[in-house]
């Protein structure tokens, strides 16, 4: 499986959007939100359709850089959850794509019942954010107990109509960079074995993984190196040698920068 982690880079962010009878209100979505209807029928307008409506009880997803204008015939609140390295979580969790089913789907909006788990998801999502426990981190491990359960309750046909709009643009690309990333040394290494210019890479990748790639490239090398050193037996010069450097002195230097400890004292502290 490919490896993933939650970061603190990222900005997990659970919204509520409050609704008043008869009146139009946008969904915005500068980074890709799944939006739950928990309490009444909601009717979305946007470009492509004149009307969809939502029932009670489903939840569907935005994507990024989207507008539409939801209507409610109650007043009534909708739980907005952010989540902007969605493709990245969803290559993790769910089944990979054949390359002929990528934008083999027409449809833009595709809305899904809740079920019980999901239900008492959202609802401790609310808690939190009434209680002002809205935090980057806990909303992530929000967004990562959801996509647990859309694999554990959903077929993966729903599951792959749901996520349409993120599959037919970012899908792709984002399956590309975890596939290779740790074949490269740097991110213009990763750029170029993309066949995009660095700076239509940057833009793309910001938009995929909600991170500059030099930041993310760091991240996974300083998890990568910390599990060669806690899980293996391996000698520290043959890690130094494995991820390009020169010597174990400056893989010393390195890990005391990014991880706090020598790699010596690291794996002697994981197995004491």
């Amino acid at each position: 499986m490919l490896e993933f982690q939650l970061t603190e880079q990222l900005s997990y962010k659970g919204e509520i959007v409050v609704l008043e009878k008869g009146k139009s209100i946008p969904l915005k979505a500068t980074d890709p939100a799944i939006v739950f209807v928990k309490e009444a029928p909601v009717s979305l307008s946007y470009s492509s359709i004149e009307k969809k409506l939502i029932s009670t009880g489903q939840f569907f997803l935005l994507p990024r850089d989207f507008v539409c204008l939801a209507e409610s015939e109650t007043d009534q609140q909708v739980l907005l959850l952010r989540i902007p390295n969605m493709t990245a979580i969803y290559i993790h969790f769910m089944p990979p794509l054949a390359k002929e089913e990528v934008g083999d789907f027409e449809h833009l909006l595709y809305p899904l019942p809740m079920t019980d788990a999901i239900f008492t998801l959202v609802d401790s999502v609310l808690f939190y954010i009434n209680e002002k426990h809205t935090s980057s981190q806990l909303m992530g491990l929000k967004a990562f107990e959801l996509f647990y359960f859309l694999k554990t309750f959903y077929s993966e046909d729903l599951i792959k109509h749901f996520f349409t709009p993120i599959l037919k643009k970012e899908y792709t690309f984002a399956l590309f960079i975890l596939t290779h990333y740790s074949k490269v040394k740097n991110a213009d290494e990763l750029a170029h074995l993309s066949n995009y210019t660095f700076s239509g890479f940057d833009k793309q990748f910001r938009k995929v993984f909600g991170m500059a790639p030099y930041k993310w490239m760091l991240q996974k090398k300083v998890s990568r190196i910390y599990l060669e050193i806690c899980t293996t037996s391996k000698p520290i010069k043959v890690i130094a040698e494995e991820f390009g450097f020169t010597n174990s002195s400056h893989l010393g230097d390195f890990c005391r920068k990014h991880i706090g400890m020598s790699p010596v004292r690291l794996r002697k502290k994981q197995i004491g």
